[in-house]
């Protein structure tokens, strides 16, 4: 094995790049390097549960799969979350987090997968059970700009993977009737929200503007990618030169143009991208918190985080009309210029603690319940006695 790595490490950068991206090269390197190690879960025992590698990190814009995985935690699973770019190993609120797959158990898990194309890493475990968490529309994962040879987009692996897998789990009822052909016993598991980390109080950052009466800040927080309706937002700030603007969170390499041209604007802060843990004292610090997304088949099966998020911190929200939120009864929605100002500042009056109290419903806790169910029903979340 280690001869395998060093001839590959004297490669030429180009070809090291060009067999990176060749749709076998994952397997290759699942079969020859990440092969898990450890002890498997005992018989009777919870099994772990395990989230091989993708560009998630544990600590960098937290999601969906990092809160449910915590959610796994807090019921008594043993969760390993792997992030190629750690160095060691770590615990976070009884999650594992670890540089490589050969840091978790090699038999009596459960993997959670949510990219259709690591479905080979099945293939290195033994009786595991396979959680498939479709989170949004597949489109969002095979846009062109990625540049995925056809052999690694989702779509080349979702047919398999959805077949293969024992739960299958959707956020939301868009995707529910999307997928349900596919799979008529997938499971709804909602998103939800860490009342914890959002609902504490929290002092305010330092580089957040002071809100002022006439002067509210009007918040953004989370990805500003292509799906960001820039017109939208463009539209408000001049029909409001006296609002403040804030857009916090990573930019996508696509739209980094259109963020810095809109940066001219004196009522507009850009302030990039901030740790989770820090997160919450931005979103306490908003008098209104905005879903900037474009209404379309991609967006309508999103349930944005940062909705019950904003009410979690007793912040009121304002959406464009993605499903989600309009199913939301304390969420305003409007999709063109005018609407949206006024949305904005009917909401300016919306009490706090009606928010908070109905941010209270979707724990993510309570959201993981429907997995745990039907994986006790399945006989699947513990290993048999011997």
């Amino acid at each position: 094995m280690s001869g395998f790595l060093r001839l590959g490490s004297r490669l030429p950068v180009g070809i090291r790049r060009t067999i990176r991206r060749l749709p076998w090269f994952d397997r290759l390197r699942a079969w020859v390097v990440d092969r898990p190690r450890l002890p498997g879960t005992a018989p009777g025992e919870l099994r772990a549960v395990v989230y091989p590698p993708t560009w998630v990190h544990w600590d960098v814009m937290r999601q969906r799969p990092q809160y449910l995985l915590s959610a796994f935690a807090a019921a008594g699973h043993p969760v390993y979350f792997v992030d190629h770019m750690e160095r060691g190993v770590r615990q976070d609120g009884g999650v594992t987090i670890c540089g490589s797959m050969r840091d978790v158990p090699r038999s009596g898990v459960i993997i959670y997968l949510h990219f259709a194309p690591l479905r080979h890493l099945i293939e290195n475990f033994e009786d595991a059970a396979v959680v498939y968490d479709i989170l949004d529309d597949l489109s969002i994962y095979d846009t062109d700009e990625m540049g995925l040879p056809e052999g690694r987009k989702v779509r080349s692996h979702h047919s398999d993977l959805i077949e293969r897998a024992d739960v299958v789990l959707v956020s939301n009822p868009v995707l529910a009737e999307r997928h349900r052909e596919e799979r008529p016993d997938l499971v709804m598991v909602s998103n939800g929200v860490d009342l914890e980390a959002f609902g504490a109080l929290v002092p305010r950052p330092d580089d957040l503007p002071p809100s002022e009466p006439d002067s509210p800040i009007i918040g953004y927080h989370g990805m500003i990618s292509t799906w960001f309706d820039f017109d939208l937002l463009e539209g408000v700030m001049r029909q409001r030169p006296n609002w403040q603007f804030v857009l916090l969170g990573p930019i996508a390499p696509e739209v980094a143009e259109r963020v810095e041209s809109l940066q001219d604007q004196p009522n507009l802060m850009v302030l990039g991208e901030r740790p989770s843990d820090v997160m919450p004292g931005y979103v306490q610090g908003f008098d209104v918190g905005v879903i900037w997304f474009e209404v379309d088949r991609m967006t309508e099966g999103v349930t944005p985080l940062k909705m019950y998020e904003y009410m979690a911190a007793g912040v009121p929200c304002v959406s464009t009309p993605i499903p989600a939120c309009v199913a939301e009864p304390l969420v305003e929605t409007a999709l063109d210029v005018i609407g949206m100002v006024a949305a904005i500042e009917t909401s300016l009056d919306t009490d706090g603690q009606t928010l908070r109290a109905a941010a209270k419903e979707h724990s993510w806790e309570k959201s993981l319940e429907p997995t745990l169910e039907r994986l006790d029903k399945l006989d699947l979340r513990r290993m048999p006695p011997t």
